[in-house]
């Protein structure tokens, strides 16, 4: 017996999340000129790419930029910078805060403004063809007992994490120094999955190279759209 499935054109949403897009990366590798998440790729900025696939997945949606850049605020959505106190300690001491920072900031965020939202994903502002089924993919994983924290294998900033860890984050940053992701992960109920079919889809902008390249696959991506548009208008 043969069965229609139904194809999903558009981003699908699952679950009580409040996405988090982790935006406050130097960018260092890209060189000089704007902050790498405002560079300009198809026509808009990288963040916006990333923003207008998370946006329709999620309950609510916030960036975490400390740069005031102009472009953030274009993005309509809150943009907020890491914790004051945390930005605070590291200027004393002379270090850069890792994306730990953005991820906490995005948690309290959650538990000021959706408190019963109960869970972020988090998603770097340099991954401009994130999958449009990314939140239902990672709910579908959040069994009983359910982990702490769910990442993509090789991808941990690309996670969900439950918003019960925030006092925790806060020490391990305040306290501990900690800034790998995956080094605070493992020390809460951390499950990892490898995304199926491979990983082309989480490709990071690192450099001018790789943008360049993100810009020929979006144009080849937009011609063949409208390819199959076009075969299909009568």
């Amino acid at each position: 017996m043969a069965v229609n499935a139904l194809r999903r054109a558009g981003p699908v949403r699952a679950g009580a999340l409040v996405g988090v897009v982790l935006a406050g990366g130097e960018g260092r590798r890209m060189g000089p000129g704007a902050p790498k998440p405002v560079r300009r790729l198809g026509g808009q900025v990288m963040v916006a790419h990333v923003v207008q696939r998370l946006r329709p997945q999620v309950m609510d949606l916030v960036v975490v930029a400390n740069d005031p850049h102009p472009a953030f605020r274009a993005l309509d959505v809150p943009v907020i910078p890491d914790p004051p106190d945390i930005l605070r300690q590291a200027r004393r001491e002379g270090r850069r805060l890792g994306p730990l920072a953005g991820i906490l900031a995005g948690m309290e965020w959650a538990l000021a403004h959706q408190p019963h939202a109960g869970w972020i994903l988090t998603a770097p502002a340099d991954v401009p063809f994130l999958p449009r089924d990314l939140t239902v993919w990672l709910c579908g994983h959040l069994h009983v007992d359910e982990p702490d924290v769910l990442t993509v294998r090789r991808e941990h900033a690309i996670a969900i994490w439950s918003v019960r860890l925030a006092p925790d984050l806060r020490r391990a940053i305040l306290e501990d120094g900690m800034r790998r992701v995956e080094d605070f992960a493992r020390r809460h109920r951390h499950a990892e999955f490898a995304w199926p079919g491979g990983g082309s889809q989480f490709v990071n902008i690192n450099t001018p190279e790789e943008l360049a390249a993100a810009e020929a696959r979006l144009a080849k991506s937009r011609l063949l759209q409208r390819n199959i548009k076009g075969r299909r208008t009568p």
